[in-house]
């Protein structure tokens, strides 16, 4: 009954308390009783209503948007990871949240974290930093330059017949590919910590990318996925990793430049680290010297470190603003890198593999990435587990071969 009806009745009520009459006055008593009955009615759908609007309400809005503190418990206690940041005041609905994956729908990891993996990657991987890098939708091919060491200019009298000289030529490369995958697991049900559930997934994917990380480090160096050349006399592949190139042999100098193949410049394993750089840095044409950086491991940064000139001052001084987000320093004022996946001086002794290598990596080294960093997960193969797998595409291949030096020492 509305207000009107109320009012109403009050009037009616009203008239009948000033009667004489018993019977009005008894049924008086019975329309205060029929009142209150109507109130406490109509204070009840109030309050249903109003109820039913809060729950609309919540299903429609953020936690940013609400105030109710059974909100604020629930995502305090789901708490999951977007990327690398816990979701506190984000714009996510209250029923994306659960702790499994079932009809209720809901976030343990990130499905799609493709550009974290592409900054760790950079940072964590010296190779990449330096190199060139190509993004592609397909397979990748691209025409090179093939250098005649006969193609030099020349010169003639003033009326004088041209000699014609030798010319370069061009050729065709294409990039070999290789999937680099990794693949984690957690349990499905998780505790009701909320710290439990973000460190979850946070070292989930810093886990994988590592991983990531690491394997293809080790294919930029030493991995042997063939790329195919064509319209080279003598060369039909070259592998992606620059320490599985084939060495050039004889003398290398500034002009060293024979497609598919490493200058390599030998020097005695007793030599000072820091002597043996300075002799492969001369072999690099000045081209490429303005952005040339020295490639070693922790192991020779080590054995720089401990090195001294004449005056007993070191060799070695950290790294300037311009290598300032990679692990290395400068050598003889000439910056160096730091890789974990370069060889040990004893290593590349015994294996007779370069212990360092030299060159600009920008104009010498192109790497292709594939599409972005594929993402699977997989909450039914095995009951009770939740598994995350991250595939990544890419190749590599060394397109100048005059802008890189490598140096070995020999026994």
């Amino acid at each position: 009954m509305n207000e009107e009806n109320i009012n109403k009745l009050f009037a009616e009520l009203a008239t009948k308390a000033n009667s004489d009459d018993a019977v009005n006055k008894a049924e008086v008593q019975n329309l205060y009783a029929e009142i209150k009955s109507l109130r406490e009615e109509q204070a009840e759908h109030a309050a249903q209503i109003e109820a039913a609007n809060e729950a609309l309400a919540r299903k429609s809005t953020t936690k940013a948007q609400t105030a109710d503190a059974s909100d604020d418990a629930r995502i305090a206690a789901f708490a999951f990871a977007k990327g690398r940041f816990a979701i506190e005041d984000g714009d996510v609905k209250n029923d994306e949240f659960s702790r499994t994956v079932n009809v209720e729908g809901g976030h343990t990891v990130p499905t799609v974290i493709d550009s974290e993996i592409t900054r760790a990657l950079r940072k964590a991987s010296p190779v990449r930093a330096l190199a060139r890098v190509i993004a592609a939708k397909g397979n990748y091919e691209r025409l090179i330059k093939v250098r005649n060491p006969e193609s030099v200019a020349k010169t003639k009298a003033e009326k004088a017949a041209y000699t014609l000289n030798k010319t370069d030529a061009f050729a065709k490369l294409h990039w070999g590919m290789a999937d680099v995958v990794d693949q984690q697991r957690h349990t499905a049900w998780v505790s009701d910590e909320p710290e439990s559930i973000l460190n979850l997934a946070q070292e989930l994917q810093d886990a994988m990318v590592q991983n990531i990380v690491e394997k293809e480090s080790e294919l930029f160096l030493t991995g042997v996925t063939a790329n195919r050349v064509e319209d080279i006399a003598g060369v039909t592949t070259t592998p992606c990793g620059l320490l599985a190139q084939t060495a050039t042999t004889g003398a290398v100098t500034k002009f060293t430049d024979e497609f598919g193949k490493m200058a390599t410049v030998a020097q005695p394993a007793t030599s000072k680290i820091s002597d043996a750089l300075l002799v492969l840095l001369s072999t690099l044409h000045s081209a490429y010297r303005a952005n040339a950086v020295f490639l070693i491991s922790s192991d020779t940064e080590l054995k720089l470190m401990q090195e001294k000139d004449a005056n007993g001052r070191a060799v070695w001084s950290p790294a300037d603003a311009s290598i300032s987000t990679l692990p290395g320093g400068t050598v003889h004022g000439v910056r160096y890198v730091v890789d974990d996946m370069m060889p040990t001086v004893a290593d590349a002794i015994e294996d007779g593999t370069p212990v360092a290598l030299l060159g600009d990596f920008a104009k010498a080294y192109t790497i292709v990435d594939y599409g972005t960093t594929k993402w699977t997960v997989d909450p039914i193969t095995e009951p009770q587990f939740v598994k995350y797998s991250a595939r990544r595409r890419s190749g590599a291949a060394i397109v100048d071969y005059k802008a890189l030096r490598a140096l070995v020492l020999t026994a």
